[in-house]
Parts: C-alpha cells; sequence; structure tokens
C-alpha cells in the first residue's frame, strides 16, 4: 500500500519587519547578514537548487525559488532530528511593503505531524523573526 502524505500540517506566520523589502530580501539571502542576526554558521547558495543550512547545521534544505529581483524565496527545510525517511518541509516567503517596513508571510508546510507545525509556529516568532528586527533596529 503507497504511503499518504497529509498536508494539511502547515502554518503561516506573518510578521511586520522595520526595514524595506530590499533589506529584509538582503538580510534573508546574504551568508555574512544572516549569520550576524541569527549568530549562528550559515550556509545559503543564492540560486535554485542550491543548499541552505541555518542555525549551526540544525536545519537544512535546497533552495527552490531565489529571485532578488521579485523578492521570491522558497526552500525545503529539515531539522536535523526528524527522521532521515520524513520528507523536508517546505518554506515560502512573500515580502509585502508595509507603512512600517515589511510585512513577511512565512507559509510552512508539508510537516510530519501537528506538534511539529505548532512548535515551528512559536520558532519562527522566537528565533527568526524577532532577532532579525532585533538587527534592523540595532
Amino acid at each position: 500500500m503507497p504511503a499518504v502524505k497529509d498536508k494539511n500540517f502547515e502554518i503561516t506566520v506573518t510578521y511586520i519587519l522595520y526595514a524595506s523589502p530590499d533589506k529584509v530580501f538582503d538580510a534573508l539571502t546574504q551568508e555574512a547578514k544572516i549569520s550576524e542576526w541569527m549568530d549562528a554558521d550559515v550556509k545559503l547558495e543564492p540560486f535554485k537548487d542550491g543548499a541552505i543550512e541555518l542555525f549551526d547545521g540544525w536545519m537544512k534544505g535546497k533552495i527552490l525559488k531565489f529571485n532578488k529581483m521579485k523578492k521570491k524565496l522558497s526552500y525545503t527545510w529539515k531539522p536535523s532530528e526528524w527522521s532521515k525517511k520524513q520528507p523536508a518541509s517546505k518554506v515560502v516567503f512573500s515580502l509585502n511593503k508595509h507603512e512600517a517596513g515589511t510585512e513577511v508571510h512565512v507559509h510552512h508546510s508539508e510537516f510530519p505531524n501537528k506538534e511539529e507545525s505548532e512548535k515551528h509556529r512559536s520558532g519562527w516568532v522566537d528565533h527568526f523573526f524577532e532577532p532579525l528586527n532585533d538587527y534592523f533596529t540595532r
């Protein structure tokens, strides 16, 4: 019997960052900048099928979409504690100009279960967007 992949384990997080969409995109896609605000080792090859590693290698993935002009970014996401058999999840960023800077939507889908999706919902805010906003407001 074939495995059935339940795609209902997904989240969308919206956050306002106090910087322009250009600056936000750069801070999401340039290794040196990511490493600075994340305070961790980072690898990001800024092209389709390039590798990405965040949080000192805790998360590994592959770039699915990278378009600086259109501010399009998506990649696969697989934390180190997930089973080798577990497929990677998918992250899609959407950046929109906002009066305070940039409204970012992150759609994170294809989690293995509800627990992982809920854990990541708070993780995006606590470990990703808050440190990124601190970087912009120093």
